[in-house]
């Protein structure tokens, strides 16, 4: 009988003792870099394709209108920082409130050396989105990428 007991108690010490996980995910998006494809291109033939991890915890990621621009990469190279702009479509319907994660690959087309009598540059780029309620996520910063005639 008292080891019943015992055993019943220790089982309900156990559950109660166990650790809750608080995984909470920020309504701040955040992203990491996976990959860019090339560290050498050439001006006006090559693209670079960045590939990045997002994660959002209340999904207003993306907007409807093709002419919103949400993703920026900046061109370290120039003092005014050349930004590139693009759309991304959203990634939950509006009015929903759905932690959303995923991969996505960014095109950056058409790199021209700056300096014209350079036969070379090189430059990194910063990569950040912002969600619908205009939070901007973390920036992330690629290697040195060199652009070569």
């Amino acid at each position: 009988m008292y080891q019943k007991i015992f055993i019943i108690s220790l089982l309900c010490l156990f559950f109660a003792c166990k650790k809750k996980d608080n995984l909470t995910i920020s309504e701040v998006p955040s992203i990491e870099l996976l990959s860019v494809n090339k560290t050498e291109i050439k001006e006006f033939r090559d693209s670079l394709v960045f590939t990045i991890a997002y994660r959002d915890g209340d999904g207003d990621l993306g907007t409807a209108s093709p002419d919103s621009t949400v993703i920026e990469i900046t061109d370290n190279r120039d003092p005014q920082n050349l930004v590139f702009g693009y759309h991304l479509s959203p990634r939950s319907p509006n009015g929903t409130n759905l932690i959303v994660q995923g991969q996505l690959q960014i095109v950056l087309k058409n790199i021209i050396i700056l300096n014209s009598a350079n036969n070379s540059e090189s430059t990194s780029f910063g990569i950040r989105i912002k969600d619908r309620a205009q939070n901007w996520s973390n920036s992330v910063e690629t290697g040195s990428v060199n652009v070569i005639r």
